[in-house]
């Protein structure tokens, strides 16, 4: 009998704006996922999800308020033009295989007069188990993954740079130093690592990312259906 991929429920959904001085200055909306039904692993998988949401909005509240408040204030002292500040996060499946999902998460700001800001971040779940897969689940135990994601970087900047991106002089540095192995995600093509904006090219760049080619004995391996 053939496994029957889990559903998707309708995405967590939320929009909140806020004022300074009667004047609307920031907007926000977030998009994530959810599991339809009530067990242990949807409830967890949700929850998760929830949280996020609310600490996004935090953030939103006690921090870019306050960069669109002064961003309204001085527009308004010098009668320039002005736009409403806004942030946005927004979520896709980059795989689902049966009980497996990836989930690729990205926030983008525009605060007026500032540079557009963007983090992007990855979750891979057992969703039977309603629980975040780590890294090593899809490497040989032997393998220092952190070390496999840095050389399989470093070996393929040097061509990205030849074919004209702008990636920083230390690059090699930085490679090692802005590296958080919690934070990849699951493609086709195999598995994809982030790293933050700016950290290890121009922030022109947008976020830069590389994906490891699945190899069945090395790792990072393909999950099965």
């Amino acid at each position: 009998m053939e496994h029957e991929q889990p559903r998707l429920a309708e995405p967590l959904r939320e929009e909140k704006a806020w004022e300074s001085d009667g004047v609307t200055v920031l907007t926000a909306s977030v998009t994530l996922p959810q599991l339809p039904g009530g067990s242990a692993g949807a409830r967890r998988f949700n929850r998760y999800y929830r949280r996020f949401c609310r600490a996004y909005l935090s953030y939103c509240s006690q921090l870019l308020l306050r960069d669109a408040a002064e961003s309204c204030r001085e527009a308004m002292a010098s009668s320039a033009p002005w736009e409403v500040a806004h942030a946005e996060l927004v979520w896709h499946a980059s795989l689902h295989r049966g009980d497996l999902l990836s989930v690729v998460c990205e926030t983008r700001e525009t605060v007026f007069g500032m540079p557009p800001f963007s983090i992007r971040r990855g979750e891979v779940w057992d969703l039977g188990m309603g629980l975040p897969m780590p890294l090593e689940e899809f490497f040989p135990p032997h393998v220092r993954c952190k070390k496999a994601l840095l050389r399989h970087a470093r070996s393929r900047t040097p061509e990205r740079i030849a074919a004209g991106e702008a990636f920083r002089e230390d690059w090699r540095v930085q490679e090692r130093r802005a590296l958080d192995t919690r934070n990849f995600c699951l493609t086709e093509k195999g598995l994809r690592f982030f790293y933050p904006l700016g950290s290890v090219a121009s922030a022109k760049e947008g976020i830069v990312n590389f994906t490891m080619p699945y190899d069945e004995e090395s790792g990072p391996f393909l999950p099965p259906i």
